[in-house]
């Protein structure tokens, strides 16, 4: 771990000085762990222990899906500002609330925090906490539904929404209908 923690840094150093704009930050998902693939399919980087660190599950381990790559992100950033550069580190992999964020970045952790899987969850996730509404986010639920989605080259959604008013006029699905590709429309009060 700490060979390739010291390659990241390295790398990131390097990757500044290089007038990067800014570092996104994850671990995971490589090839040389990913499980063997059923014939005539692709090999899925997620699949193995490094796809399991890139994006666990609400099933995990004691340390649980929330919030994994940040203290590397910290170390990496701290390398970073150390060697002179003020280049914005983005830390991602389980980051589901607003207070999960902000604390990322009070503690000066990360400059910007990305948040996919909530974001697929809840679009309006940021619109709703800027109004106040935070008690309205659709939060994710770290199953990794979407994931699997992608990893059979399927077209991703997410559970919470999918399969919600697909009678609802006008609206893109998929199997047949039996998925919706967009989340129901969310309208403020």
């Amino acid at each position: 771990m700490v060979a390739v923690l010291t390659t990241a840094m390295y790398y990131a150093i390097e990757f500044a000085r290089n007038g990067f704009d800014f570092l996104s930050l994850s671990k995971g998902g490589k090839f040389e762990d990913a499980h063997q693939p059923k014939v005539g399919q692709a090999v899925y980087p997620y699949t193995g222990r490094s796809g399991y660190e890139c994006m666990p599950t609400v099933m995990s381990d004691e340390r649980g899906p929330f919030g994994r790559n940040v203290p590397l992100v910290e170390i990496i950033k701290r390398s970073v500002t150390e060697a002179g550069f003020d280049t914005p580190l983005i830390a991602t992999g389980g980051i589901g609330t607003f207070e999960e964020a902000e604390e990322i970045l009070k503690r000066g952790q990360a400059d910007i925090v990305g948040m996919a899987r909530q974001a697929l969850a809840d679009p309006d996730w940021f619109v709703k906490v800027k109004l106040g509404r935070g008690a309205e986010v659709r939060r994710c639920t770290y199953t990794n539904y979407c994931e699997a989605l992608d990893q059979a080259h399927r077209p991703v959604t997410c559970k919470l929404w999918d399969r919600v008013d697909l009678e609802e006029p006008g609206i893109a699905t998929v199997d047949e209908g039996r998925r919706r590709l967009e989340p129901p429309e969310w309208k403020p009060d």
